[in-house]
């Protein structure tokens, strides 16, 4: 049985991204990077949003990701992609595949018939989604050190209480921390 992961890096504030999007506030140094290739290579399938996909699927395939970060861009490229959304038509980064309907039983099911692990990357209104239905095996989340104004906070929008356990952490010689949580139901 695949066990679902979400990575994502906040603010102090608690914020994913600033209000157009962007998410440069994000400190990214050696020791993050060693992470990222670590992460790269576990053979995760990824899932995606779309908008999470287009920003991932605008670098990762380029050469200027390739000779910035050959190792993660690899696996990044060489993972299975799955993004979830209404309108996309097609999804020319390769291993992609998009699912358009019935995101809580498609991922239910990945997760029954999947021996890897499932691994969502930003994408916050699928998280909140699958938070919401209990889904999440795992978040894993580093904080940076950093106060935004005007950003989309993480899991916005579940409505209900999730308690979560403390299961290991991380600190970044950059400030960053790493906190991974699981449900305190596993």
């Amino acid at each position: 049985m695949g066990k679902l992961s979400v990575f994502n890096f906040l603010t102090l504030n608690g914020n994913f991204k600033n209000a157009d999007g962007d998410i440069r506030w994000h400190k990214h140094g050696e020791e993050e990077g060693e992470f990222s290739k670590e992460g790269a290579g576990s053979g995760s399938i990824l899932l995606f949003g779309r908008k999470t996909y287009e920003l991932m699927a605008s670098y990762w395939p380029t050469p200027m990701a390739a000779q910035n970060d050959p190792i993660v861009a690899e696996g990044m490229n060489r993972s299975r992609k799955i993004v979830f959304s209404r309108t996309m038509k097609n999804a020319d980064w390769n291993n992609t595949v998009i699912i358009k309907e019935n995101v809580v039983e498609e991922i239910t099911q990945l997760k029954q018939k999947e021996n890897s692990g499932l691994t969502i990357l930003g994408s916050g209104s699928i998280v909140s989604l699958c938070a919401e239905h209990g889904l999440i095996d795992e978040y894993q989340i580093m904080i940076d050190p950093v106060l935004i104004g005007g950003g989309r906070q993480f899991c916005g929008s579940i409505g209900q209480q999730l308690d979560l356990k403390l299961t290991s952490t991380r600190t970044f010689k950059s400030g960053v921390v790493l906190l991974c949580y699981q449900p305190n139901n596993q």
